[in-house]
């Protein structure tokens, strides 16, 4: 059949990808979590489904999920998510456009940002003199978080395409800052029309963050697979996709994670969205920490409005997340 070759390379490329992340990395200066912020999500559709969207992404946050999906991504989209943890004290912020270049190629751009606001800093609020602390002196500040991605995807064929990502990071600790600069990789194939599958390498080349301090961290590389499938029950006028993701990261976190082999650590993503006329969308997804989501969008033409909320057991409170999308004609 036709299809077979094409598929063929998909699990070909996914292999190479897997066998990627477990070539040797610098261990003198891994450290785990090094790049945590960067897991934590875009767009209220994708929150909603858990995040289990490697294959399914197809707008502008493919920039985000998986590049090669950006091919798919139609006229000038722009999208904002808001989302807030803690009473507000923890804010993350999603910002993304992206544009056709031609009829085969796209470009997004991305901006993530996550504050923490209102810290109290009493490093120098003791009163020698009285002996106790002085609450006057006591000054607040903000850290922060940030990644630029500029995203470029490629269509190959009418089935496959690839995308990749150039990222910048800054991370402001108000007593030190770190830069860093990295790339990310992905493929996105549809097999059987409705079957779509997706591959992402994050970090392909290990991202190095450069600290004011004079150390260097490092982002280990970790990949990303996803299976989706878009049932259309046109009697209803309705729209079923389940998905399924499975992330692989090299940073033996064996208590942090489902399954552990060694260093490599397995978490595995579920999600689902029933659409009704193209119009209302409920979602519904399990992540990797075993959390509950759940979100609702609304679609009218041009415009799109989306809500998730997931479900967290700590005293950071549960974490509800807003995104408004705006898709128009190409602007050229």
């Amino acid at each position: 059949m036709k299809m077979k070759p094409m598929l063929k390379n998909f699990f070909l490329y996914s292999l190479a990808g897997m066998l990627l992340i477990t070539m040797p990395l610098h261990a003198g200066s891994f450290k785990k979590y090094a790049g945590e912020f960067l897991y934590l999500g875009a767009g209220g559709r994708a929150q909603g489904m858990a995040g289990a969207y490697t294959a399914v992404s197809n707008d502008v946050t493919a920039g985000y999920w998986n590049p090669a999906g950006l091919t798919d991504s139609k006229g000038f989209q722009l999208q904002f998510m808001h989302s807030k943890q803690f009473i507000s004290s923890i804010q993350y912020n999603y910002l993304a456009a992206s544009h056709p270049l031609d009829a085969n190629a796209t470009l997004g751009i991305s901006l993530l940002y996550l504050t923490i606001n209102d810290i109290k800093d009493s490093r120098n609020a003791y009163d020698e003199v009285l002996q106790r602390v002085d609450p006057s002196r006591i000054e607040m500040f903000n850290t922060g978080d940030y990644s630029f991605l500029i995203s470029y995807a490629r269509r190959m064929t009418e089935k496959l395409s690839w995308g990749v990502n150039v990222k910048t990071i800054y991370r402001d600790y108000e007593v030190e800052s770190g830069m860093g600069f990295g790339f990310d990789g992905g493929i996105r194939y549809s097999y059987l029309e409705n079957l779509h599958l997706g591959l992402m390498v994050h970090d392909i080349t290990t991202t190095m963050i450069s600290w004011s301090t004079g150390e260097n961290e490092f982002i280990t590389p970790s990949v990303r697979t996803g299976v989706a499938y878009d049932l259309n029950i046109s009697s209803l006028n309705l729209r079923v996709m389940p998905s399924f993701d499975f992330n692989i990261l090299l940073e033996n976190r064996e208590f942090a994670s489902q399954f552990n082999l060694g260093p490599l650590s397995l978490d595995t993503i579920w999600g689902m969205e029933v659409a009704y006329n193209d119009l209302i969308g409920l979602r519904i997804g399990y992540d990797d920490l075993q959390r509950f989501s759940t979100g609702v969008g609304l679609k009218i033409p041009k415009i799109a409005f989306d809500y998730a909320f997931t479900e967290y057991e700590s005293e950071l409170g549960n974490l509800h997340r807003i995104s408004f999308h705006i898709s128009l004609s190409e602007l050229w």
